[in-house]
C-alpha cells in the first residue's frame, strides 16, 4: 500500500504537473489530494487545502490557462486503474493527464473527450459486488459508472458481475455510501 503511494507520488512529481492553485512546480514532499478520481500534488503547504475547498473552481482556472494539474488514476476507456510509469500513451485534457493502457483507448479517448473525461458528480468508495469500503481512489482496481454514480471497484473480479447487472448489487446499505464527490487529503506515506 504504501509502495504504491509512493510511486504514485514520484510519477506525478517527476512530470511537468503543475500546482492546481498556484501553477507553480509541486513541491517533493506535497501532500496529495484525490478528487473524482484524479490526483493532485502542490506547491506549498496550504495549497492543498485551498484546493480541496473549491476543487471545481481550481480546476477551472487552470485548465483555462491551459495548465495539467492532476493525473487522472485510471484509464478513462477500461475505467482501470493505470500506473503511468507502465503507461503506453498519455494525453493531457481539461487540465488533467490521462494514462491509457493502449494507444487504441487512447484514440477512442480523443474521439469521445466530451464523454469519457466528465466524472459524475455522485460517488461511491464502497465497491458494491465485494461489500466493502475502498479507503480512496487510488486504492481501488477501477471503477464503473451507474445511474449518476461513480462506484470504486475492489477487484477485476467485479467488473463483469457489476456491468452485467449493476442494479442487483446497488442495495439500501450501498446506497448509503453514495456521497457527493468531494475532494480527500491523503496521509503522507511514511518513509
Amino acid at each position: 500500500m504504501m509502495l504504491s503511494a509512493l510511486l504514485l507520488t514520484v510519477a506525478l512529481q517527476g512530470s511537468d504537473l503543475k500546482c492546481p492553485v498556484m501553477a507553480g512546480a509541486v513541491a517533493k514532499d506535497s501532500n496529495i489530494v484525490e478528487y473524482r478520481g484524479a490526483a493532485f500534488t502542490f506547491c506549498c503547504a496550504g495549497c492543498d487545502t485551498n484546493f480541496a475547498k473549491a476543487p471545481d473552481k481550481f480546476m477551472a482556472t487552470q485548465s483555462k490557462a491551459g495548465n495539467t494539474v492532476g493525473q487522472f488514476l485510471f484509464d478513462p476507456v477500461s475505467r482501470r486503474r493505470v500506473d503511468p510509469a507502465k503507461a503506453k500513451d498519455f494525453t493531457d485534457f481539461g487540465g488533467l493527464r490521462y494514462a491509457f493502457e493502449s494507444n487504441d483507448n487512447l484514440k477512442v479517448f480523443l474521439a469521445s473527450t466530451d464523454k469519457l473525461s466528465v466524472a459524475p458528480k455522485k460517488e461511491a468508495l464502497y465497491c458494491p459486488v465485494g461489500k466493502e469500503a475502498i479507503a480512496s481512489a487510488s486504492k481501488a482496481w477501477g471503477y464503473a459508472d451507474h445511474d449518476g454514480v461513480r462506484w470504486y471497484l475492489c477487484c477485476s473480479g467485479c467488473e463483469e458481475p457489476f456491468l452485467k447487472n449493476p442494479t442487483s448489487f446497488i442495495t439500501a446499505d450501498a446506497k448509503k455510501q453514495i456521497k457527493n464527490a468531494g475532494a480527500k487529503l491523503l496521509p503522507k506515506a511514511k518513509a
